[in-house]
């Protein structure tokens, strides 16, 4: 795997992004399954709940995806149906790829449906960090590459959903964003403060983005006082003490 332009302490984020592409925490696909009416869910509830984190067997997703196709009516680039397909597609693509190890041919195909579904819906922040994520594991972290990853944050700035795989991935190689992309990164990680999303929000500070502790700490101004304190006790409870301003906790 090659790492591109992006030498010394870089190199270590690129790993960890690696890692998380590969199902170890950016997408962070959960276990659980449905068992009963998953044939009854539109596609796009079928699709909701997968990038929610449920995963599905590969024959129950094929299948979904090949009754929507025969029995559905579909209307090219319809933006509704370009995302969901996509997000279905490399759902199985995914679990192609985990079952066989990785392969060449897997990547090519998630890289063929994403930019499929983008030339019909350029807004998708999904489809963009999707974009990003396989083109870093197929060819290495690259310059180029990062446009996606940005593309993904101005389309789609406060998605609460992809907020969590985006932001931890953003912050293992946080030292490669421009001044720009970082400053959307922090702003997203006060997003998951301020939506109360402290267990997610402890993870990734005290994770990928324990080197840039400072540099959240002095953003969390803009977020209120309240959300604040309660992210500063249940750091408390773990031993640390970010001193973040406003707050006033002990640590045990």
């Amino acid at each position: 795997m090659r790492q591109g332009d992006f030498p010394g302490a870089v190199a270590a984020g690129i790993t960890r992004l690696l890692a998380a592409v590969l199902g170890l925490g950016a997408l962070a696909w959960s276990a659980s399954t449905l068992q009963t009416f998953w044939r009854q869910l539109p596609l796009e509830q079928f699709s909701n709940r997968i990038t929610g984190g449920e995963t599905f067997p590969l024959d129950r997703l094929e299948v979904k995806l090949r009754l929507y196709r025969e029995t559905g009516r579909l209307v090219r680039c319809n933006a509704t149906a370009a995302h969901d397909t996509a997000v279905v597609e490399l759902a199985i693509v995914r679990g192609q790829f985990d079952a066989s190890s990785g392969t060449d041919a897997a990547l090519e195909r998630s890289r063929d449906i994403v930019v499929e579904a983008l030339s019909c819906l350029p807004s998708d922040p999904y489809l963009w960090f999707s974009l990003f994520q396989i083109e870093s594991l197929r060819m290495g972290l690259r310059q180029e590459y990062l446009r996606y990853l940005d593309m993904s944050y101005q389309v789609g700035p406060n998605e609460g959903w992809l907020a969590i795989p985006r932001n931890r991935a953003a912050f293992a190689i946080f030292p490669a964003l421009s001044e720009t992309l970082q400053s959307r990164v922090i702003d997203e990680f006060c997003l998951l403060l301020r939506s109360e999303l402290y267990a997610e929000a402890i993870e990734i500070f005290l994770g990928a983005a324990r080197p840039h502790q400072a540099q959240l700490v002095k953003r969390m101004n803009t977020v209120p006082t309240k959300n604040r304190q309660l992210f500063a006790v249940q750091l408390a409870r773990k031993g640390v003490d970010p001193h973040i301003p406003g707050t006033s906790v002990v640590v045990r």
